[in-house]
């Protein structure tokens, strides 16, 4: 399967971030959770690493942070960036 490359421009905001993919001319908006999120993928962060990272900064226990990671790779790929 060839990998495609995307160019993505994450814009930060006091209530998230708003992520523009430039290769496809599209853009979403994630919350405070999202923009950890899609920072923590942006540093080389994996699942557990992000989950771990949920638990910690909002004090949330592992099954919520699972929960919360979960669906945010589900987003990613309903958008089509994972």
């Amino acid at each position: 399967m060839k990998k495609i490359k995307r160019e993505l421009k994450i814009i930060e905001q006091d209530n998230g971030a708003m992520i523009f993919d430039k290769s496809r001319g599209i853009y979403f908006q994630v919350n405070h959770v999202g923009r950890l999120l899609i920072n923590g993928l942006g540093e080389g962060k994996n699942r557990n690493e992000l989950v771990a990272e949920l638990e910690q900064t909002f004090g949330l226990e592992s099954a919520h942070a699972e929960k919360d990671v979960n669906e945010f790779f589900l987003m990613l790929r309903e958008v089509g960036l994972a």
